[in-house]
């Protein structure tokens, strides 16, 4: 088998994997799961189940950066199969752009009040542990 398949089918059944349990629902940000905090990319995985289903509107919605992601993920793709080399000095200024630009829009979001960002101490797992370690060991008097 060619080395260059080798490589990318891995990559392949990742993916689809990851398409699924997006799809189905089953994927959490482990972030926002257990702190009730979200991350930059908070709401991709929305962007992409809706575009996924072709609600390009809701995918805009959930992460304006959405089809950023879409294109990294065809770069890395084709990086992977030898069809581009990109230096590692440009993929390193790709990167640190793409952080910046998901930063930007984090800050953004939450300066609007977008409620895919809002931050929900109350209903995070590590909060629903505490409340019940707290009730289970309280002292009644």
């Amino acid at each position: 088998m060619n080395n260059s398949i080798r490589k990318i089918i891995p990559a392949v059944l990742t993916s689809a994997v990851l398409i699924i349990l997006i799809y189905t629902g089953i994927y959490k940000c482990p972030l926002d799961f257990f702190l009730g905090i979200p991350c930059p990319m908070c709401g991709i995985t929305r962007a992409l189940k809706s575009a996924i289903r072709g609600d390009l509107g809701g995918a805009f919605y959930y992460h304006p950066l959405w089809p950023v992601l879409v294109l990294c993920a065809v770069l890395q793709a084709l990086s992977l199969l030898k069809i581009i080399s990109p230096s590692i000095k440009m993929t390193d200024i790709c990167c640190a752009f793409l952080c910046f630009l998901l930063i930007i829009c984090f800050i953004l979001r939450h300066l609007n009040g977008s409620p895919v960002v809002r931050i929900h101490f109350d209903s995070s797992f590590l909060h629903r542990i505490s409340v019940f370690l707290t009730s289970a060991f309280s002292i009644s008097g």
